[in-house]
Parts: structure tokens; C-alpha cells; sequence
């Protein structure tokens, strides 16, 4: 039964939240969707699907007077609400008070109304120049102590993100969605499972709207090879997209992009359903992966078959 799921997207203005919307419904060629983008009037809204879930995300304004209004109003605003992804930006920081005060704001009327509301809160605009800055680093991590000390009771995940990084917006969103599944912890137990029996590099089960369902990665992945792994991740997503707008003959293919890695892509049909894995792997384990691959899909697709797909 096809359930709607209401997603706040909130932050002050010019934190992010309609470039990340923007960019997780476009996976590719939004750079220059993102320049043009103006404030948010109040709400927008924009709808997706997750397995067999109406996804809609309330894309709310963060400007002063809109943030007043959901205050007084916020019976209307905030009820209902399934999942919150509260955006910060990271890089303005004379104003992160006022965002964690707003944060407090819709976090006291979640308590007051007994609003069990699983929270993702992106520090965004860390962008890839900003990964080896440690006073930016420290200071993330002192607002995950800080926001966990606030609010025990409630279910918060954390997340870098970066419209350069294309891989942080897809996990930002897929995160939070995978808490209305149980059966996501037997998933991952099987990607965890698999990737050693691989030795591959990453492991990851995407929906036919390239949101994450499930993924491991190797424990140890070499750096050189790091950024080339996150290249092949970019590819699978524009290629499924590819998959589900164009008539493939295939359902399955292997990429090679850099000197050490290859990847494997395939899709799975469930019904009137296509979901995708995606393995990355150094060249030379590729007959080992050969040989087991079949067992996965099957183990896989038993998994996938009691979801609500």
C-alpha cells in the first residue's frame, strides 16, 4: 500500500536546501540550474518515489519572516511531518546561532506535540577545498556533540554535503528514508557480507530514482584510488538514469574509467520495479567476482522481494 511520506527540508536562506532538492532530482548537469535558483517563497514543494512511497519534500524559505510565520503557525507547517533534513551552512558561520536557535524552534514544537521525527542535519558547503581544514572539521564536530547533548531522545543522523559532490546529496536523502524498513538492516547485513567476499571497494543498491538503499564500503580504500572510486559512483548514477529514459538491450555492464578500477552495474526488475547495484573493484579480482555475483543477486532479490516494492 502506497503510503506519503512529508519531508521538511529547513535551514536559514542561502544555506543550500534548494540546490541539494535540486540537485538530488537532477544527479547531472544542475550546476547551472543552481546559479539561477532564487529564495524560496514561503514553500515549494517537490515530489518524488521511494519503492512504493509518495516522497514529498516542503522546501521552506529561510528567510526572517518566513521563519516567524512557521512559528506562528506551526500546527499547519510542521504537522505530520515524517523525516526532517535540516540544512546548515557550514562556511557562514556568524550566523550558525541563528540556525541552531531555528533548529530549537522546531525541535520544541516536535517534543510538544510527541513527534517521534527522525532528523538528518547536513553541514553543507563543505566543499572538497574545506576536507582537509581542521578548524572547520573541529567545529563540525563540536556541533554534532553539542546538537546530540540537546536532543536525546530523538534519532539524528549527520552529513557533510556538497553540491561538488553529487555523492553527499544522494545520501543525505537516502539516509533518512531507509529508517521506515526494517528489512534495510538484513540488506546491509548482506552488502557487508558480500563486499568481503568480493574484496570489492564498494557495494551500493540504488532505486530507479538513483536513491541509496543500502550500501558498504571496504575498510581500508587506498587514497589514491579514492577519487576514483567516487568517479565510477558518478557514472553508475548518470547511467541508471540513462537506463530508465533510454531503451537498453543490456542489463548489466562493466566500466573502466581509471588504471586499477573497474565497476559492474546491473539492474534488477521486481515486479514493475528497477533497482541497480553497484560494485567497484580492482581489475584483477574480476573473475573472483564472476563466480560469486549469481549467489548475490539471488541472496539479493530474496531480500529485496519483502520490501514494499
Amino acid at each position: 500500500m502506497e503510503r506519503f511520506i512529508k519531508v521538511i527540508v529547513a535551514g536559514l536562506d542561502n544555506a543550500g536546501k534548494t540546490s541539494i532538492l535540486t540537485a538530488l532530482d537532477k544527479k547531472y548537469d544542475f550546476h547551472k540550474d543552481i546559479i539561477s535558483l532564487t529564495p524560496t517563497i514561503r514553500v515549494e514543494y517537490q515530489a518524488t518515489e521511494f519503492l512504493k512511497n509518495k516522497i514529498v519534500f516542503w522546501d521552506m524559505g529561510g528567510q526572517e519572516q518566513y521563519r516567524k510565520l512557521y512559528q506562528e503557525k506551526q500546527d499547519v507547517y510542521f504537522a505530520d511531518t515524517d523525516l526532517m533534513a535540516y540544512i546548515i551552512d557550514i562556511q557562514d558561520t556568524k550566523r550558525i546561532g541563528t540556525s541552531l536557535a531555528y533548529l530549537d524552534m522546531i525541535m520544541h514544537n516536535f517534543k510538544k506535540h510527541n513527534m517521534d521525527v527522525p532528523l538528518i542535519i547536513s553541514f553543507h558547503k563543505f566543499d572538497p577545498e574545506f576536507r582537509g581544514n581542521e578548524e572547520m572539521v573541529d567545529q563540525i564536530e563540536e556541533l554534532k556533540e553539542n546538537i546530540l547533548k540537546k536532543y536525546p531522545s530523538f534519532k539524528i543522523l549527520f552529513q557533510q554535503t556538497s553540491i561538488y559532490d553529487i555523492i553527499s546529496i544522494v545520501q543525505l536523502i537516502s539516509y533518512g528514508l531507509s529508517v521506515f524498513d526494517e528489512k534495510f538492516f538484513e540488506l546491509s547485513e548482506l552488502l557487508e557480507k558480500y563486499i568481503k567476499e568480493f574484496d570489492s571497494k564498494s557495494l551500493i543498491i540504488f532505486d530507479k530514482n538513483g536513491i541509496i538503499m543500502s550500501e558498504f564500503y571496504n575498510d581500508f580504500i587506498e587514497p589514491e584510488i579514492y577519487i576514483e572510486l567516487l568517479e565510477f559512483i558518478k557514472e553508475h548514477l548518470f547511467l541508471l538514469k540513462r537506463m530508465q529514459e533510454e531503451s537498453y538491450e543490456t542489463d548489466s555492464t562493466f566500466l573502466t574509467i581509471g588504471n586499477e578500477l573497474i565497476s559492474y552495474l546491473h539492474r534488477i526488475k521486481l515486479k514493475e520495479e528497477s533497482l541497480f547495484v553497484s560494485v567497484v573493484m580492482k581489475e584483477k579480482l574480476k573473475e573472483k567476482f564472476l563466480e560469486k555475483v549469481s549467489d548475490f543477486l539471488s541472496d539479493l532479490t530474496e531480500i529485496l522481494k519483502t520490501l514494499r516494492i
